[in-house]
């Protein structure tokens, strides 16, 4: 399930750094070193910094920071990732109208493979005065969606824009669709705008915009999000990992550490649950927030992600949902962590990877997507099947693979011959037709002379059509 928007109809400057070789240089379409041309901004000015390596995070907000001229504490800014390689830059507060700041990166900043800038980048800026309406001046596109994702990441509930050569077709609510799925964090406190227009000369636009909690406790609510996903990335990645053992890692994180909130069955569930806030922060969420929360930790860590949106057919009927698309060595997967957190009926958390690094055509099985929006996902190099990776049972307990009845039995003799209390199999390219499961467990019962009861559970692997069956004495 994720949150529906709503929306009612009546510009950032990009910087580009380079990491070469050992150390990194600067290279972009003006001049960085900019003292004697300093350009004029808007006081929500978001800067948005993209490099040709991943970026650490941790990195960037020890050496990214924003001063005003002549001052030497820096102001107080959000940086985030957007993807793992872009960073974006933006006041907690506006800046003031008038004064001249310095956008300083320094040169201790580094990437995820530990290569730092040659030397420090500065960029001069000056804030404009505002019109007296406080109207943003809009001549093309670009613009225009600039101006409202800047809106949404500074949290603004009114954008009045005065647009030259206004089309209807062109300038409509529907460019707020792009931005969350260019931004997919900007969907969890986006909640609906409206507008008004004003054929007027240059015609004059306000955007109203509702947002799911106020903007103060949706910013403390981002920094304790930024705050724990910085704990988990140095608890759980290290520098010599891969990207596929950072996403199992982390994926396997949020499935063991989160539950689904089935409040979403009811209809009381909390705003939170649809964020990376309730999934990492109160252990709860629905498909948004898991999606959100993936979505945050694999950037930290230098793996590029994006947020799915689109719907999911759970055996009844389709229904909205997000979900992950991942990039592993240059390929993109399909990653689905909440169908990899089922609702088990005794309240048990179980850890799946039926959707784990898929492609379209598997999860196209179950689940439906604009296609032209996100990138094909084709390879199965990095399925979880060809990781060699053990999986656990919920009692602690590796998962045997086995792809035929004389392996099956073996596997079940072997656990159970030796007085263990539980076994779990997986039983690739399963027939029902070849495995009698309750006879192999009389015939080694009988055998072995176990007079406890055995409990079997059995469940299916949707992509894979594998069978797990766990089998636990009473």
């Amino acid at each position: 399930m994720f949150k529906k928007i709503y929306k009612f109809m009546i510009i950032g400057m990009l910087v580009i750094l380079l990491f070469c070789g050992k150390k990194c240089y600067a290279a972009e379409e003006y001049k960085i070193w900019n003292n004697n041309s300093i350009s004029t901004v808007s006081d929500k000015k978001s800067w948005t910094i993209t490099f040709n390596k991943d970026i650490d995070l941790d990195s960037a907000r020890n050496f990214i920071k924003v001063y005003e001229q002549g001052s030497s504490t820096p102001l107080e800014v959000n940086i985030v990732n957007t993807s793992s390689d872009t960073i974006q830059v933006s006041p907690i507060s506006s800046y003031a109208e008038g004064k001249q700041y310095v956008l300083v990166i320094d040169s201790g900043l580094k990437s995820v493979e530990g290569k730092e800038l040659n030397e420090g980048v500065k960029y001069n800026f000056t804030v404009q005065k505002s019109n007296s309406n406080n109207s943003i001046d809009i001549e093309n596109y670009s613009q225009y969606y600039n101006a409202l994702k800047d809106a949404l990441h500074n949290y603004e509930d009114t954008l009045i824009l005065n647009i030259s050569n206004y089309d209807k077709d062109k300038y409509n609510l529907d460019v707020i669709n792009k931005i969350l799925i260019d931004y997919s964090d900007l969907r969890t406190r986006y909640s609906g705008a409206a507008s008004n227009v004003e054929y007027t000369s240059p015609t004059k636009v306000t955007i109203n915009f509702k947002y799911t909690d106020t903007k103060e406790n949706l910013i403390e609510k981002e920094k304790i999000v930024q705050q724990k996903v910085s704990e988990i990335i140095d608890t759980l990645i290290t520098s010599d990992m891969e990207d596929y053992q950072k996403e199992l890692v982390l994926h396997d994180y949020v499935v063991n550490n989160s539950k689904y909130d089935e409040r979403a069955y009811k209809g009381n569930m909390p705003e939170d649950s649809y964020t990376a806030y309730g999934v990492l922060i109160n252990g709860v969420g629905v498909c948004q927030g898991y999606a959100d929360a993936l979505d945050r930790l694999l950037m930290a860590a230098g793996v590029e992600c994006r947020m799915v949106i689109g719907d999911a057919n759970n055996g009844t009927e389709w229904i909205g949902h997000a979900w992950n698309i991942v990039k592993i060595q240059g390929e993109y997967y399909q990653l689905d962590s909440t169908w990899d957190d089922p609702v088990i009926s005794d309240g048990s958390n179980r850890l799946s990877h039926s959707y784990f690094n898929i492609t379209d055509d598997q999860i196209a099985k179950n689940h439906r997507w604009n296609t032209d929006d996100y990138p094909e996902c084709t390879s199965t190099e990095y399925s979880f099947d060809n990781l060699n990776v053990v999986e656990k049972d919920v009692y602690g307990n590796d998962i045997k693979v086995v792809d035929n009845y004389n392996d099956f039995y073996s596997a079940v003799e072997e656990v159970l011959s030796q007085g263990e209390n539980s076994v779990s199999v997986k039983i690739l390219n399963y027939n029902s037709s070849e495995y009698d499961i309750t006879q192999i467990l009389n015939e080694i019962c009988k055998k072995y002379n176990i007079s406890e009861g055995v409990t079997i559970t059995t469940y299916s692997d949707e992509i894979s059509g594998a069978k797990y069956v766990v089998i636990v004495k009473s």
